[in-house]
């Protein structure tokens, strides 16, 4: 029994030693944390690819609209499904007759294709009568019809300065170029220009110009 006591004593006595052992042991600390690096403030940081914008967007030209002429077409005028003309007024004088709008291109030889500006550039000045489109339409806020030819038959090449003749009703009041005055340019993509110094009426003169850019199908 004394052994026994002795055994059990001792067997207290180390776990009592572990215990006061392992309690007395400092916890080890956490490792820090390494910082990111310091990103310098100056410089230039690389470009983004991310929302470029795509043509037709705002600051990217849209390569797909009509070839014909300059800049924008107003919103009156629209691709069709055959050629058309986007025609723009710009007369003052007894009244004034400012904007545009389209119309069809009539092609004055019904032999030759129409799919194209070009075709129907080139049908105009091959015509017996050469000239700008016919318009009835409504330009602006008033009601316009308008018909010229060149005083000479087309021969295929580009017109630029032709004597033409013709009229324009504003409203029901009609104004008919002077003799000689109105000078006509047609070119081989469909487009043109006739200046008109002075357009006489009954209720006084216009002068100005109509030009029109040939618009080719959708």
């Amino acid at each position: 029994m004394r052994i026994k006591a002795l055994l059990l004593a001792g067997f207290e006595l180390g776990l009592l030693i572990a215990v006061v052992t392992a309690c007395s042991e400092t916890p080890k600390a956490a490792p820090t944390p390494i910082p990111p690096p310091i990103t310098p403030s100056s410089g230039t940081a690389p470009a983004s690819t991310a929302g470029t914008p795509t043509p037709g967007t705002t600051g990217v030209p849209d390569s797909s609209g009509p070839s014909q002429g300059n800049g924008p077409l107003p919103t009156v005028c629209a691709a069709q499904s055959v050629p058309a003309l986007c025609v723009t007024f710009n007369l003052t004088g007894a009244t004034t007759v400012t904007g545009s709008n389209w119309v069809y291109a009539e092609i004055p030889d019904p032999k030759l294709p129409d799919s194209t500006c070009p075709e129907y550039g080139a049908s105009t000045l091959e015509s017996e009568e050469p000239g700008p489109p016919k318009v009835i339409k409504v330009i602006g806020s008033q009601a316009v019809q308008a018909s010229f030819k060149a005083d000479k038959p087309g021969d295929g090449a580009g017109v630029t300065g032709a004597a033409a003749s013709g009229s324009i009703e504003v409203d029901d009041v009609t104004y008919k170029a002077e003799d000689g005055a109105a000078k006509l340019d047609l070119n081989r993509d469909g487009s043109g220009k006739l200046e008109l110094p002075r357009l006489v009426g009954g209720s006084g003169s216009l002068s100005g110009s109509i030009s029109w850019r040939c618009i080719d199908p959708k």
